[in-house]
């Protein structure tokens, strides 16, 4: 298991635990949205993996995580 950073849609900012080697998961909200595992470089943090809302683009993403590890 590893913890992850929720970005983007109902469950940004949040905390949660997804099962090495899943890569896309349906999110627990009414509107059914659907975020996808991604690896990304943050600047002054590291290598991050994240849950990012499927729908956003990476620049994006990128910025609003950076946000959540300030």
């Amino acid at each position: 298991m590893a913890i992850v950073l929720y970005v983007g849609g109902s469950k940004d900012g949040e905390k949660g635990v997804v099962p090495y080697g899943f890569s896309k998961s349906r999110a627990d909200t009414a509107l059914g949205q659907f975020y996808t595992e991604r690896f990304m470089e943050l600047q002054g943090v590291g290598k991050v993996r994240l849950m990012a809302l499927e729908s956003l683009r990476d620049d994006i993403v990128m910025q609003r995580a950076a946000r959540h590890y300030r």
